[in-house]
């Protein structure tokens, strides 16, 4: 039983409904009963997304950069009090170039690159004074401490993006992208080829993050 000053909080990042997938698995609402807070840190991709979630716990969410979300304005990030902690919420793209760049440098050493150093500094700069900082858009699993900040990603509800459900590669320069991009995840290894969501547990003890893997839908 959780202490009655512990938070639990529910992450959500990269959900891409309407965009690569029909509709948000059954099993992402599962996982996450019983929060109090659930945090979306971007790539929805339609409104209704939050209306789901909503059902559960009261949501904040982030715009990503695949979210086209009509007349609904997100901001690209804030700050959330919650558990006597404050929490940094953002998607994680740093421009294409920068984004690009990594993906570039870990195809051509043909391994994982240590670009998360580098992220880290680069949100925390955005974020200003948090103790976490939640972010997605990697669609890795990331649970590490620098400085005592701790940053967070719950990896992806469509880890796969473009390529989900066995898709074939796009037509065009969309085609080579998709190539790479899965070329990349398989280098992160299989935690950022599974569906998952996050929980952290917030609360005068400190904050404790889990990575909840998804079933298969």
């Amino acid at each position: 039983m959780r202490s009655a000053r512990t938070t639990r909080i529910g992450v959500v990042a990269d959900s891409h409904v309407g965009e690569f997938m029909a509709a948000l698995p059954d099993s992402v609402l599962e996982a996450l009963e019983g929060c109090d807070l659930i945090l979306h840190a971007g790539d929805l991709s339609v409104p209704a997304v939050l209306a789901e979630l909503d059902a559960i716990a009261p949501v904040v969410a982030v715009r990503g950069d695949h979210d086209r979300l009509g007349g609904l304005e997100l901001p690209d990030s804030l700050v959330v009090a919650a558990g006597g902690h404050r929490i940094g919420l953002i998607h994680g793209h740093r421009g294409h170039l920068v984004d690009a760049s990594i993906v570039v440098a870990g195809l051509a050493a043909g391994r994982d690159v240590p670009y998360r150093a580098g992220m880290h500094r680069a949100l925390a700069r955005r974020l200003g004074p948090v103790d976490v900082i939640v972010h997605g858009h990697w669609h890795e699993p990331v649970a590490e401490w620098t400085g005592g900040v701790l940053r967070f990603s719950p990896g992806a509800v469509c880890p796969w993006g473009s390529l989900h459900g066995g898709a074939p590669p796009r037509d065009g320069a969309a085609g080579v992208v998709d190539r790479a991009v899965r070329r990349f995840r398989r280098q992160l290894g299989p935690g950022a080829m599974r569906p998952s969501v996050g929980i952290l547990e917030a609360g005068s003890g400190g904050i404790r993050p889990r990575t909840v893997v998804l079933g298969h839908e």
